[in-house]
């Protein structure tokens, strides 16, 4: 399990004023914590370490030299979606359940044997620590046109360990023939497009 160091955050110090020397707000909450820690991550640190880690992925979080087994619950960037500014964990007990997010990842879509149409990108359930999913992966060029595959073909439904709060009946993907424009069509279709153009081009003047 990769781990990512934290600190005990000094309380006095606003998030913009923490921003400014590098550092990320951060929280970690469990049953077995007195109460939540409120922490800071140095936040090229944290930039670095979620390249290779999401939402539902499990981290050892070093909190001042103490290492605890934890699930990243969230990571909040900024409104530009480039720089991370708070993440939550949660510290996982062994006897408890904890609520996880799978991220589905498909694997050589650009061998495909068609349309490929993908629905949903994670799949959310309940399990132990030890059960805990970190990411789903379906090759896609190995399945052939005209495959449909929903929550309940994935292996993680069909674990008993594995409580899957996700519909079962969700598309997760299908895959489709390449479909083809007859000559008559493209010719519509581009006869459509030069008007629109041209309609343009007379209100334009």
């Amino acid at each position: 399990m990769a781990s990512l160091n934290a600190k005990t955050r000094d309380m006095s110090k606003k998030a913009k004023a923490l921003r400014r020397e590098g550092l990320i707000t951060a929280s970690m909450c469990g049953k077995d914590l007195p109460e939540s820690l409120s922490l800071v991550i140095d936040a090229n640190e944290a930039t670095q370490f979620m390249k290779n880690h999401h939402v539902g992925s499990e981290a050892t979080l070093v909190v001042d030299g103490k290492e605890y087994d934890t699930m990243i619950k969230s990571a909040d960037k900024d409104h530009l979606n480039t720089h991370y500014l708070d993440m939550t964990f949660q510290h996982l007990i062994a006897t408890e359940k904890v609520k996880g997010v799978a991220e589905i990842i498909l694997l050589n879509e650009d061998r495909t044997a068609g349309f490929l149409t993908r629905d949903i990108s994670t799949v959310e359930y309940k399990a132990y620590p030890k059960d805990i999913v970190d990411k789903i992966e379906i090759d896609v060029s190995k399945l052939p046109i005209g495959t449909e595959i929903t929550v309940g073909d994935l292996d993680i439904a069909k674990n008993a360990d594995i409580d899957v709060t996700t519909p079962l009946d969700s598309s997760v993907l299908h895959i489709a023939e390449h479909q083809h424009m007859d000559a008559a069509a493209e010719a519509v279709l581009e006869a459509d497009e030069e008007a629109a153009a041209e309609k343009e081009a007379e209100t334009a003047k």
